[in-house]
């Protein structure tokens, strides 16, 4: 019973999380344009449902997008784990579902039961675990990542420090392997953030001995996460550097300060620069720097063994920061950087974001040393008191993107009743140029009208774009310019500019529809 009625008072703060932060009618699959706005949860929607449309369960290769080639979940931020639970079942779900909505739910009800798993052991009665269940689980970086459902899963970080916190856990392999395993089928960057916790593990366990066998178990997952990497297409395919490591770092005092001028109400903020305010967010919230600085004062709290965790947090801390160490929204210095090891980084260029195991352990040692304190449930209280008004407008700037979730309607940028005629008569639905900034909007409605048809698409946006897959857009982009355009394929001009020399058979195709150049498809020979 007592089980019970713990399970419902998590549900219920996960419940009250998620309404304070995010539309409860995004957890609704059939609630479809909310998503659609040109931002990356849109794109993340849309490869999970062509990839359930595309029948290619159990393996991991979308072969709807990026067509002929296809790419990976993993590269459209699809959660390749979403993929493979829902891909058995992919005939009897609803045609386009949407199933970001849900998923960051369960990524609200996951962060609070593993936070609650890593407070309760060290609390001294169950009000206090709840306060610090609520500052753990409620991080500015979690409400910060709206954007990108899969980085939403940092119950990830809370897990694996749940099994690091207890020796006999961290001893059990199989533990470890399914920490990384269900990481490397969410997010790369979540993996490396979860490895960085396994290798504080691994360190405390070589140096209390037992070498031989913590090498051997640690090539062993190694070697099975490469496997599932593999499988995934991350190694290979010839992905091009974009240069960028270096323009979304952590600045030195991403801790307190909130990088956004709008998202405090207590604390004052530096200007919005280079990505910090999203990439680098690690605040921690007026409430829970309060507490930081009494944790520092009284030095209470079993929080020895988090030392091991040090070394891996300190060249994850290098990473992060890059080559231009940010302090109050300007450059205190530039390291020259050899172009070898801007392109070695480019995979995590997005380097901000690795830094959040190491906010998150803070987190968690500041709540457990305040535990050990007299009267802690009167502090903790105080200080989810003083994170509440601190993050409110953080909250409700957040919450307001997902306000579309209201209104049902799902095409806003294509609705001209031709489209569906137009897709259904393609083989093939192309953009030109294969760009994604041009019109992020109408490219996700037409290709989601596309994966309603079941029609493969050309060009899609991916995080990393294969050398076969950039070559043969290429082609057709020089192809395109002289006037050629296969009878089979739908091509959507965005830039709105035709070929100065456009055969008559193909001027018959031309159409323009919501404001955009269409080529309709014609039927081969």
């Amino acid at each position: 019973m007592r089980l019970v009625s713990t399970f419902a008072l998590l549900l219920a703060t996960a419940a009250a999380l998620f309404a304070a932060w995010m539309h409860p009618q995004i957890i609704d699959p059939r609630n479809i344009g909310w998503l659609l706005d040109g931002n990356d949860r849109g794109q993340s929607a849309i490869g999970l449902a062509a990839y359930l449309a595309g029948g290619a369960w159990p393996s991991l290769h979308n072969p709807m997008l990026l067509a002929p080639d296809g790419t990976s979940l993993l590269l459209t931020d699809s959660i390749p784990l979403l993929g493979l639970l829902l891909g058995p079942f992919a005939g009897w779900l609803p045609p386009g579902a949407q199933f970001v909505g849900p998923w960051l739910a369960i990524c609200v009800v996951l962060q609070v039961v593993f936070a609650w798993a890593l407070v309760r052991p060290q609390a001294p009665d169950g009000l206090a675990a709840w306060f610090g269940t609520v500052l753990l689980a409620a991080m500015p970086m979690l409400f910060n990542r709206y954007g990108h459902a899969s980085l939403c899963a940092q119950w990830l970080i809370l897990w694996a420090l749940w099994v690091y916190v207890e020796p006999r856990r961290a001893a059990r392999p199989l533990l470890w392997l399914a920490v990384l395993g269900v990481a490397a089928l969410v997010h790369s960057y979540l993996l490396l953030m979860v490895a960085s916790i396994w290798g504080g593990s691994l360190l405390r366990r070589l140096v209390q001995g037992a070498v031989a066998r913590v090498l051997g178990e640690g090539l062993l997952v190694s070697a099975l996460i490469a496997l599932l990497l593999a499988g995934q297409g991350i190694f290979g395919g010839g992905f091009q550097s974009t240069g960028t490591y270096g323009a979304f770092p952590m600045a030195l005092d991403a801790w307190w300060n909130p990088a956004n001028p709008s998202y405090s109400a207590i604390l004052p903020s530096s200007p919005e620069d280079r990505g910090r305010g999203y990439e680098g967010l690690q605040y921690l919230g007026a409430g829970l720097i309060a507490l930081v600085l009494l944790a520092l004062a009284t030095r209470r709290g079993p929080v020895q063994s988090l030392g091991w965790l040090v070394p891996g947090f300190a060249v994850v801390a290098v990473v992060a920061i890059g080559p231009a160490p940010i302090l109050w929204g300007k450059p205190v210095a530039v390291f020259a950087s050899p172009a070898w090891l801007i392109d070695a980084l480019d995979p995590v260029r997005a380097s901000g974001r690795l830094f959040w195991p190491v906010t998150y352990t803070l987190a968690y040692a500041t709540i457990i040393s305040v535990l050990a304190l007299p009267r802690a449930a009167i502090l903790l209280a105080a200080a989810t008191a003083v994170q509440g008004v601190d993050l409110a407008p953080m909250v409700a700037a957040i919450r307001a993107t997902s306000a579309r979730a209201d209104d049902r309607t799902i095409f806003r940028r294509t609705r001209d009743p031709r489209w569906p005629a137009l897709i259904a008569a393609a083989r093939q639905v192309d953009f030109t140029p294969a760009d994604p900034t041009i019109d992020a909007a109408m490219l996700q409605e037409a290709t989601w009208r596309a994966v309603l048809a079941r029609r493969p698409v050309g060009f899609t946006y991916t995080a990393r774009v294969p050398a076969a897959a950039r070559s043969r857009l290429a082609a057709e982009r020089a192809a395109f310019v002289r006037g050629r355009v296969p009878a089979g394929q739908l091509v959507i001009v965005q830039d709105g500019k035709l070929p100065a020399r456009l055969p008559p058979a193909l001027g018959r195709r031309v159409h323009r529809i919501d404001g955009v150049t269409v080529i309709a498809a014609q039927r081969g020979r």
